[in-house]
Protein backbone atom coordinates (compact mmCIF):
# COMPACT_ATOMS: atom_id res chain seq x y z
CA UNK A 1 0.00 0.00 0.00
CA UNK A 2 1.27 3.17 -0.81
CA UNK A 3 -1.07 5.41 1.07
CA UNK A 4 -2.10 5.47 4.91
CA UNK A 5 -5.08 6.80 6.44
CA UNK A 6 -4.76 9.43 9.06
CA UNK A 7 -7.13 11.22 11.53
CA UNK A 8 -7.45 14.72 11.08
CA UNK A 9 -9.01 16.66 13.99
CA UNK A 10 -9.22 19.87 12.08
CA UNK A 11 -9.77 19.19 8.49
CA UNK A 12 -10.28 22.61 7.87
CA UNK A 13 -6.93 24.03 9.15
CA UNK A 14 -5.12 21.22 7.49
CA UNK A 15 -6.71 21.91 4.27
CA UNK A 16 -5.93 25.77 4.82
CA UNK A 17 -2.22 24.67 5.61
CA UNK A 18 -1.19 22.59 2.46
CA UNK A 19 -2.82 25.41 0.04
CA UNK A 20 -4.60 25.78 -3.19
CA UNK A 21 -1.31 25.93 -5.11
CA UNK A 22 -1.08 22.79 -4.46
CA UNK A 23 -4.45 21.36 -5.73
CA UNK A 24 -5.58 19.58 -8.20
CA UNK A 25 -10.01 18.83 -9.29
CA UNK A 26 -11.34 17.41 -11.71
CA UNK A 27 -15.02 16.44 -12.05
CA UNK A 28 -16.50 12.67 -12.52
CA UNK A 29 -19.57 10.95 -13.39
CA UNK A 30 -19.82 7.91 -10.41
CA UNK A 31 -22.58 5.11 -11.86
CA UNK A 32 -23.92 4.57 -7.83
CA UNK A 33 -27.82 5.29 -7.22
CA UNK A 34 -26.94 6.63 -4.28
CA UNK A 35 -25.13 9.53 -1.99
CA UNK A 36 -24.24 6.47 0.46
CA UNK A 37 -22.93 4.18 -1.88
CA UNK A 38 -20.57 7.02 -3.78
CA UNK A 39 -19.10 7.64 -0.06
CA UNK A 40 -18.53 4.03 0.87
CA UNK A 41 -17.02 3.37 -2.51
CA UNK A 42 -14.61 6.66 -2.74
CA UNK A 43 -13.48 5.68 1.05
CA UNK A 44 -12.50 1.61 0.27
CA UNK A 45 -10.88 2.84 -3.72
CA UNK A 46 -9.06 5.58 -2.04
CA UNK A 47 -8.09 3.91 0.69
CA UNK A 48 -8.11 7.21 3.20
CA UNK A 49 -9.56 8.18 6.30
CA UNK A 50 -12.85 9.62 6.63
CA UNK A 51 -12.62 13.13 8.49
CA UNK A 52 -15.19 14.57 10.97
CA UNK A 53 -17.98 12.08 10.38
CA UNK A 54 -18.12 12.70 6.57
CA UNK A 55 -18.72 9.18 5.58
CA UNK A 56 -22.13 9.78 7.38
CA UNK A 57 -24.61 11.39 4.96
CA UNK A 58 -27.59 13.06 6.55
CA UNK A 59 -30.93 11.46 5.47
CA UNK A 60 -33.03 13.23 2.55
CA UNK A 61 -29.94 15.16 1.25
CA UNK A 62 -29.22 15.23 -2.47
CA UNK A 63 -25.57 16.93 -1.83
CA UNK A 64 -22.72 15.86 0.09
CA UNK A 65 -18.75 16.46 1.08
CA UNK A 66 -16.92 14.12 1.92
CA UNK A 67 -13.71 14.93 3.60
CA UNK A 68 -10.60 12.44 3.48
CA UNK A 69 -7.14 12.62 4.98
CA UNK A 70 -4.23 10.35 4.66
CA UNK A 71 -0.11 9.65 4.55
CA UNK A 72 1.21 8.95 1.26
CA UNK A 73 4.66 6.77 1.55
CA UNK A 74 7.41 8.85 2.62
CA UNK A 75 5.19 11.06 5.07
CA UNK A 76 3.68 12.95 2.49
CA UNK A 77 0.38 14.38 3.71
CA UNK A 78 -2.94 13.71 0.97
CA UNK A 79 -5.99 15.43 1.43
CA UNK A 80 -9.04 15.07 -0.38
CA UNK A 81 -12.39 17.23 -0.85
CA UNK A 82 -14.92 15.16 -2.88
CA UNK A 83 -18.28 17.31 -3.39
CA UNK A 84 -21.38 14.96 -4.28
CA UNK A 85 -24.92 15.57 -5.70
CA UNK A 86 -27.51 12.99 -6.95
CA UNK A 87 -28.16 13.70 -11.05
CA UNK A 88 -28.60 10.92 -13.07
CA UNK A 89 -25.55 8.55 -10.64
CA UNK A 90 -23.82 10.50 -8.72
CA UNK A 91 -21.98 13.87 -10.16
CA UNK A 92 -18.35 14.27 -8.25
CA UNK A 93 -16.16 17.48 -8.04
CA UNK A 94 -12.68 15.79 -6.53
CA UNK A 95 -10.36 18.35 -5.08
CA UNK A 96 -7.30 17.28 -3.84
CA UNK A 97 -4.18 18.42 -2.09
CA UNK A 98 -1.13 17.75 -1.27
CA UNK A 99 2.05 19.15 -0.12
CA UNK A 100 3.65 16.80 -3.21
CA UNK A 101 1.88 17.76 -6.74
CA UNK A 102 2.73 14.52 -8.20
CA UNK A 103 0.79 12.64 -5.24
CA UNK A 104 -1.51 15.13 -5.98
CA UNK A 105 -1.74 14.32 -9.49
CA UNK A 106 -1.64 10.21 -8.74
CA UNK A 107 -4.73 10.79 -6.38
CA UNK A 108 -7.01 12.58 -8.63
CA UNK A 109 -5.98 10.07 -11.74
CA UNK A 110 -6.65 7.08 -9.48
CA UNK A 111 -10.84 8.14 -10.06
CA UNK A 112 -10.34 8.06 -13.58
Amino acid sequence: DYVQRAIKGNFGAAWEEVGEGNELSDTFSLPMKTLEEAVKNIVLFLGLQPCERSDKVPEGKSSHTLLLSGVFRGGVEVLVKAKLALSDGVAMQLMVRSEDPEIAELMTTAIA
